[in-house]
C-alpha cells in the first residue's frame, strides 16, 4: 500500500511540474515588470530603446504645392491643404515603456492643426488612443511639447518590445491669404520639421532622440 502511494506522487509531481513551472514563469515575468515599471535603478542593459522615424505622407515626393493668384499675388491655398507629418516611435528593446514625450519643432510658417495617435502592435494590429489620455502643450518659437505620461492607462498595457506608437501631426500653412513674400517665385522654400523624443517607465527617463524631416514647395500660379 505504501508503494502504490509513493507512485501515485512520484506520477502526480511529474504531471504537476510542467505546470508549477509555467505558473512560475508567469509570476516571474510579471514580477521583472512591475521591478522595471516602479524601480529606477536600471542597468544599461535594461534601459528602453527606441527607433524614431518622422515623414511627410500625403504629398508626392515630401513636396508642397502653393497655389498664387496670378494677378493679385496672394497665396490661395496648399495642396494638400493639410499636409500630414507622420512620426513613428518603436520600442525595439525588452524593457517595457510607459511614458512619451515629444518636443516637436512645427517649421517656420506652418502651424498645428490636429494630432491624432496610435498603438501598432507586433502583428501590425492598430489600436487609436483617446486624446484624453495625452496632452498637448503650445511653446515659444513654434514649439509643441506632446506628452502620453502613461501608456498603460491609454491603451491597458505598457508599450512592449517591437510595438509602437504612430503620432500624427496635421499641419496648415500660416501664409494663406497673404502675398506671397519677396523672392519665394525663384527660390521656393524649404522647410524643416524637428522632433526631439524621450521615453520613460517609472521615474526613469532616456535622453532624447531627434528625427528631422525636410520637404520643399513648389509655386503654383506665378
Amino acid at each position: 500500500m505504501k508503494r502504490k502511494i509513493r507512485w501515485t506522487r512520484r506520477i502526480l509531481t511529474f504531471l504537476l511540474l510542467p505546470l508549477f513551472t509555467v505558473v512560475f514563469s508567469t509570476v516571474a515575468y510579471g514580477v521583472w515588470q512591475n521591478h522595471i515599471t516602479f524601480n529606477i535603478n536600471l542597468t544599461s542593459a535594461q534601459k528602453p530603446t527606441v527607433a524614431i522615424t518622422s515623414a511627410l505622407l500625403n504629398t508626392y515626393n515630401n513636396s508642397i504645392n502653393l497655389f498664387v493668384n496670378s494677378t493679385t499675388r496672394i497665396i490661395e491655398t496648399t495642396t494638400p491643404p493639410f499636409p500630414l507629418i507622420h512620426i513613428n516611435i518603436t520600442n525595439t528593446g525588452k524593457t517595457p515603456i510607459d511614458k512619451i514625450t515629444l518636443n516637436e519643432t512645427i517649421p517656420n510658417n506652418w502651424t498645428l492643426r490636429e494630432v491624432c495617435m496610435q498603438l501598432v502592435q507586433a502583428n501590425q494590429t492598430r489600436v487609436e488612443i483617446n486624446a484624453a489620455y495625452f496632452t498637448i502643450e503650445y511653446s515659444p518659437k513654434n514649439n509643441v511639447i506632446i506628452t502620453i505620461s502613461s501608456i498603460k492607462k491609454a491603451i491597458g498595457k505598457t508599450l512592449n518590445q517591437n510595438e509602437a506608437i504612430t503620432v500624427s501631426l496635421y499641419i496648415q500653412y500660416k501664409l494663406i491669404g497673404q502675398p506671397i513674400p519677396p523672392g519665394y517665385e525663384i527660390n521656393p522654400p524649404t522647410y524643416t520639421n524637428t522632433v526631439k523624443t524621450t521615453v520613460g517607465i517609472g521615474n526613469w527617463q532616456s535622453q532624447p532622440t531627434t528625427s528631422t524631416l525636410a520637404f520643399a514647395t513648389n509655386i503654383i500660379g506665378c
